[in-house]
């Protein structure tokens, strides 16, 4: 099905003007050409008429002498020429009998009764007003007048005179009408359509424009208010309703963007509520293990304990030791499950946290735990002071540089750096090693979560530092990307922020 082509407005302007400037010229060019016309030919008749009583007068003695009247008749009206010619003439006398008449005029006798009887010139006008002029028709007039001789009646002289030249002139005429209508018309459509171009087209375009940018988003359009009292209320309400959408968009966002925080504080409370959950099930789990393996275990430990000191040095003795070896890791297990489960409380105090880092890495440096890898320090030389247990915190740092020098392997860097914001200190440990995605990055706090070799870790290293800064009020974060290495963020709230809440 095809679609019509729509007309723009300023097509429409121009097509109305046109049809009605050209509507009201043209007509009024006719109605004045044939109000001239019609002046003409009443000018032609009176002229005509004019002539013939002075003609009239002049053959008054001659159609008393009965002598030869056509020859006289032609005399008299030859001098008459151009628009003044007749065509045909008749003379007769007062009974009404022909006299003398040019070849093949036919006389009008009722016209020649009427003259008799009223003793007045008469005029009878053949002449078709309704034609277009140029396009033929009738055009002339018959013009009959008495003739006296010493104040009495002696006949009367009919004439018939052309109007064709008065056809003509008033086709001329309507010609330079017809041009002066197109001239002034152009004029006139030319001066209407610039004006309502720059008070009407412009504007409704410039309107158009700045509403399919809104539809688009840009919320920036503003309309001046020029023109016309209706385009300048028009221009206004756009404005308007434009600033209106701002604000309801700056509403909606700023809604959105509370909504989006509360959500995320939301998924933050309900992740921390997961952990918390897992890490109690883990804790009383932990607890029931480390309680129904401890006694034994350490009874294991005792007897592998004489055993090794009776035995002489040999293959058996290395295997007592070598289970006394193991039966350690179980008991260093069984501890860790046992501190988990039940951590001791600890007193807190004021340190300086970065200095609290720098400590766990010189620790680590001085073991060895971090040779063939770089080590870059931001960190400044002091930061505000918070309240947390020392020995904690050291244990916190020297997992997570433990932690990164695992993920980097040799030739890697670590880096360390602090800083403060209010109420808040913050410290970082990042690593270029392979980073993790953000899946295995959501569970990594998560007891017994490890990403690390069998026998290399046991899952529970990340989990106590994040019970441990979270029981000192503070937060760990971490952001890394696959490739790209990792960042683990500490943040401790700031001593006297901690003085003033409580």
């Amino acid at each position: 099905m095809s679609v019509k082509r729509r007309v723009g407005l300023r097509t429409e302007i121009i097509v109305n003007i046109s049809f009605l400037v050209g509507a009201a010229l043209l007509l009024g060019g006719f109605l004045l050409v044939k109000l001239t016309e019609r002046e003409l030919v009443a000018q032609r008749v009176s002229s005509v008429s004019a002539t013939m009583k002075i003609v009239a007068g002049v053959l008054g003695p001659d159609l008393a002498g009965k002598g030869d009247l056509r020859e006289r008749v032609e005399t008299v009206l030859q001098p008459l020429s151009g628009s003044l010619s007749p065509e045909g003439w008749n003379l007769v006398d007062r009974d009404l009998t022909s006299l003398a008449a040019s070849s093949g005029f036919v006389p009008d006798r009722t016209e020649i009764l009427q003259v008799r009887h009223h003793s007045e010139p008469l005029s009878k006008i053949d002449y078709d007003f309704h034609r277009i002029p140029g396009f033929g028709g009738a055009a002339s007039v018959l013009v009959s007048v008495p003739v006296f001789h010493r104040q009495q009646f002696a006949g009367s002289l009919q004439v018939r005179f052309s109007l064709a030249d008065v056809r003509r002139q008033v086709a001329s005429a309507q010609k330079l009408v017809l041009l002066y209508a197109l001239l002034y018309g152009t004029v006139l459509v030319s001066a209407g359509v610039y004006l309502l171009s720059r008070n009407v087209v412009h504007p409704v375009r410039q309107l158009m424009a700045s509403t399919r940018k809104v539809a688009g988003g840009d919320l920036e359009q503003t309309l001046p208010l020029t023109g016309p009292s209706e385009i300048s209320d028009l221009a206004g309400s756009f404005n308007t309703m434009v600033a209106a959408l701002k604000e309801s968009r700056l509403q909606s966002e700023e809604a959105i963007a509370t909504l989006h925080e509360a959500n995320k504080e939301l998924l933050q409370a309900q992740q921390e509520l997961l952990r918390s959950e897992k890490m109690a099930s883990v804790g009383h789990l932990a607890a029931g293990m480390a309680h129904e393996i401890g006694n034994p275990l350490g009874a294991v430990i005792g007897y592998l304990e004489i055993l090794r000191g009776d035995l002489v040095p040999g293959p058996e003795k290395d295997l007592a030791e070598r289970a006394l070896t193991e039966t350690g890791r179980i008991d260093r297990l069984v501890r860790d499950l046992l501190d988990y489960a039940a951590p001791s409380p600890a007193d807190t105090e004021l340190i300086d946290a970065a200095g609290v880092l720098r400590e766990a890495r010189d620790i680590l440096v001085q073991q060895g735990a971090l040779a063939a890898l770089s080590l870059t320090d931001e960190l400044p030389l002091q930061l505000p002071k918070t309240s947390i247990a020392g020995h904690k915190l050291l244990q916190v740092f020297v997992n997570l540089l433990l932690n990164a020098r695992d993920a980097c392997g040799s030739g890697g860097t670590i880096g360390i750096a602090g800083g403060s914001e209010p109420g808040w200190v913050w410290l970082s440990i990042s690593d270029t090693g392979a980073g993790m995605s953000r899946e295995i990055a959501s569970h990594i706090f998560d007891p017994f979560y490890t990403t690390k070799a069998p026998g290399r870790g046991r899952g529970l290293g990340l989990s106590v530092c994040h019970r441990v800064v979270s029981e000192a009020g503070g937060a760990i974060a971490v952001q890394s990307e696959p490739g790209r290495g990792s960042c683990f963020t500490v943040r401790l709230k700031k001593a006297e922020s901690r003085c003033d809440e409580t």
